[in-house]
């Protein structure tokens, strides 16, 4: 038997986008019941975006895991042709394989450790102590990946930056700017809420930039690209 499938990353791109400002709506929509109208239903708990195990978070989980996919058949293909880099081809993919579980089981949290943070005297903006390690994190990435991003073709490589840059900005960034927020007033009200979400909406565009941005790398690199699969006992 054989099944051919067509990827377009435009294609793809345009649906996911459309899934997640339907999320993001959802979401915002939630926002105003509760802390304006006060009106709150149970199930909607499941459209919030700062909420952990529900339709947002097995959604980002997936794109992760799409990003982790993706990184590892290209790395098998650098790997096969002895290409330079494909290692940190492979070493992308461990990341974001890493990613898509923490996504689901929200592994970074444990570095919360609110009574750390005060003994530590830590300033507001540092109370989600797992910033700290991510922030190391991103500057061990820049290093290790700096040649690799700069042998990339220009476009991607542009792609990929900004696709970081957005990610980052929201996961680190806006989480920042939401614990200093929290400490400052709190967490249950519209604005926390609201920032929240602007937090994972720039998650999503990252996640989302990155997918069309592998998928035009690999349209440009390998159109076909054949998958055997083969039942044994």
């Amino acid at each position: 038997m054989r099944f051919i499938i067509y990827l377009s990353p435009r294609t793809i791109t345009k649906y996911l986008i459309i899934i997640a400002t339907i999320l993001a709506i959802l979401s915002i929509t939630f926002a105003v019941s509760t802390y304006v109208f006060d009106f709150f239903e149970e199930w909607m708990r499941m459209l919030d975006l700062d909420r952990e195990m529900n339709i947002p978070t097995w959604f980002q989980s997936f794109m992760l895991a799409c990003c982790a996919f993706l990184l590892t058949v290209i790395a098998r293909g650098k790997q096969n042709e002895s290409a330079r880099y494909h290692r940190h081809w492979k070493t992308l993919s461990y990341i974001f394989w890493f990613m898509s579980v923490d996504e689901v089981f929200s592994i970074h949290e444990v570095f919360i450790i609110p009574e750390i943070a005060e003994k530590l005297n830590l300033p507001w903006f540092l109370h989600s102590m797992w910033v700290i390690p991510g922030m190391i994190f991103v500057i061990w990435l820049i290093k290790y990946f700096w040649k690799f991003v700069k042998h990339l073709p220009k476009p991607t490589r542009d792609r990929f930056l900004l696709a970081a840059i957005i990610y980052i900005s929201g996961s680190l960034g806006m989480e920042m700017v939401g614990s200093y927020y929290a400490e400052w007033k709190t967490q249950q009200d519209i604005i926390y809420t609201l920032m929240a979400n602007l937090e994972e909406t720039l998650e999503m565009s990252g996640m989302i930039l990155f997918i069309y941005s592998l998928l035009t790398y690999l349209r440009n690199w390998q159109p076909d690209i054949n998958i055997d699969l083969k039942i044994s006992d």
